[in-house]
């Protein structure tokens, strides 16, 4: 178990150990931060689940070098992922740490190439974005995958105009389809677009 021990600037640290025996540290404001940061780090290594704070500092362009060169694929394969990650993921991702990286980005991101690059480009990028991040999940760089989810309209399907209700396509049990062929591309589950209000 991990301990909370004051410090001589009146903050508090909290102390733990890694599942493999290293001492690990880190500073709040308050006792009771302290503690809850605590409490989720025993919690994680209970259900082995642990990720190193500082292993997040990765930047993404060294965790898809690793990924890329860890391929078994046919070359030709590997030569058109590796010029879309260049072309496209890294011009975005190079210089992130992937501990930054949050879902919304992501979600910004595909949005954004959606509206200039084809929809099989688009579902491409994200893949590959997928993939990487994939594999810092699975180092114990990050707890989880923030790109898992992420779906972007393309530029060709933003100009077709909506459909009425009454003349909407119905699958063969007549119930309304739910999720356009250009999120499905992303494997996520699509829910009509609402308001929100920040702040």
């Amino acid at each position: 178990m991990g301990h909370v021990t004051p410090t001589d600037s009146g903050k508090f640290r909290a102390n733990w150990r890694e599942p493999d025996g290293k001492q690990r540290a880190k500073t709040f404001k308050t006792r009771k931060e302290a503690n809850a940061y605590l409490a989720e780090v025993e919690s994680s290594k209970n259900a082995g689940r642990y990720v190193n704070p500082h292993a997040g500092r990765t930047l993404f362009a060294v965790v898809a070098e690793r990924w890329l060169a860890s391929r078994n694929d046919q070359p030709t394969t590997i030569a058109r992922d590796a010029s879309i990650m260049a072309n496209h993921v890294l011009a975005k991702w190079a210089g992130w740490p992937v501990g930054r990286i949050e879902h919304l980005d992501v979600q910004d991101w595909v949005t954004e190439l959606g509206g200039r690059l084809a929809p099989a480009t688009v579902a491409e990028c994200h893949r590959l974005m997928r993939a990487v991040l994939g594999a810092a999940v699975r180092h114990l760089l990050i707890g989880s995958n923030p790109s898992s989810g992420s779906c972007a309209r393309s530029s060709k399907s933003a100009a077709t105009p909506p459909t009425s209700r009454s003349r909407r396509p119905r699958s063969a049990g007549g119930r309304s389809r739910s999720r356009p062929g250009w999120c499905r591309s992303f494997g996520s589950t699509w829910r009509p677009t609402r308001p929100t209000q920040m702040g």
